[in-house]
């Protein structure tokens, strides 16, 4: 349910942003001019959307992986199959974005990132694999705030100085050529990695209350008090020790996207463990995110064909207003529903096509067999 939740809110948001009118964008923060009040809400939204997957991609991932604990590292199906969707995410990406890095490489190396670590926990076994995960996401966010601040009055600086572009655009580099940095974005995949073995402890499947509660009470106590808790902790350390956790603490807005992201999954828990949730339509769109995330990117951005909506419209080339966008955004969902529909069909006739050239999409066959 999360993942069709954020593969459509990615839909219309990237609909929305790519067509609709600048006049109709707030140039202000949040709620200060109530004329944009729809516009804010809309935009508040949209910025939970990447958090959601990324979070997601680790704690499903995980929790499927830490399943097979038993099984030696290579013997371990979830292993063998995160390296080949490592090498799908990464083929996939640089085909879309040839001289940028967007969030399909950005997951195939938070996956990758994910499988070392638990092989390094396999190897030291002193420590739980979620503390691995969960220091690692910690060491990520800090990250943000010194990258942050390389910039000039002319906008980012790409560093690391003089490195080739493929490697500046993973660290820090102009949001043309970075969308999403490893840091702090795979941050939000540890962070969910962890999440995902501690969904496995017996003391959260006591009851089929435990998880959604765990899920909810910690989004609220991150999203609410996460910061009061990071400042509190920096100057605590300073006076102590004489050194503090302030690039962390700065990237306090990270932790209240994850208390968000957190209460929305204690919100879903909660709706399964109420109701049977049969396999439908919604669900598929869920289990079918690649197939959709590249056609979206080839048909609203012209990826590969250089040929797409953004060719003729943009916020400032023919404009949306917004009751058009929107309806466009539902007729732009609507497409993605009716292929994952036809997914099956869609993806034999692909294969009869274009397989001998990109054989490696045989793969979109089996999302909705898992």
């Amino acid at each position: 349910m999360a993942r069709s939740i954020a593969i459509i809110l990615m839909l219309e948001g990237h609909f929305v942003d790519q067509t609709l009118g600048s006049r109709f964008r707030s140039p202000d923060p949040h709620f200060v001019n109530p004329y944009f009040f729809w516009y804010d809400c809309w935009h508040i939204i949209r910025g939970y959307t990447s958090p959601m997957f990324l979070t997601m991609t680790g704690l499903i991932f995980v929790y499927l992986l830490y399943a097979n604990k038993g099984e030696p590292f290579f013997g371990n199906e979830r292993v063998k199959k995160g390296f080949k969707r490592v090498a799908e995410l990464l083929f996939w990406g640089y085909v879309l974005m040839p001289k940028g890095f967007h969030i399909l490489q950005c997951i195939g190396f938070g996956i990758m990132g994910l499988l070392l670590t638990y092989g390094l926990y396999r190897l030291v076994k002193v420590i739980p694999l979620w503390v691995y995960y969960f220091v690692v996401s910690l060491v990520i966010f800090s990250f943000w705030a010194p990258l942050n601040s390389i910039r000039n009055e002319a906008g980012v600086i790409p560093w690391p100085y003089g490195w080739p572009d493929f490697l500046q655009n993973m660290i820090h580099a102009p949001s043309h050529r970075s969308m999403f940095p490893l840091a702090p974005h795979i941050g939000y995949t540890f962070f969910g990695a962890g999440i995902g073995v501690l969904l496995h402890t017996a003391w959260l499947n006591k009851t089929k209350w435990n998880i959604p509660a765990f899920l909810f009470i910690s989004g609220l106590l991150l999203f609410f008090y996460s910061t009061q808790f990071l400042y509190f902790v920096h100057h605590l350390m300073s006076h102590t020790f004489g050194f503090g956790i302030q690039n962390l603490a700065s990237g306090n807005w990270l932790f209240e996207n994850l208390g968000m992201i957190l209460i929305v999954l204690g919100i879903l828990s909660l709706i399964e463990k109420l109701f049977t949730i049969k396999e439908n339509l919604f669900i598929r769109m869920g289990r079918n995110t690649l197939p959709v995330f590249v056609v979206h990117m080839i048909i609203l951005y012209g990826a590969i064909i250089h040929f797409g909506i953004a060719k003729f419209i943009s916020r400032d080339m023919n404009p949306l207003n917004p009751y058009e966008a929107a309806i466009g955004a539902a007729l732009f969902i609507a497409t993605f529903a009716i292929m994952v529909h036809y997914i099956k069909p869609l993806t034999a006739f692909y294969d009869k096509i274009l397989g001998i050239i990109f054989p490696i999409r045989k793969r979109f066959a089996k999302e909705s067999k898992k």
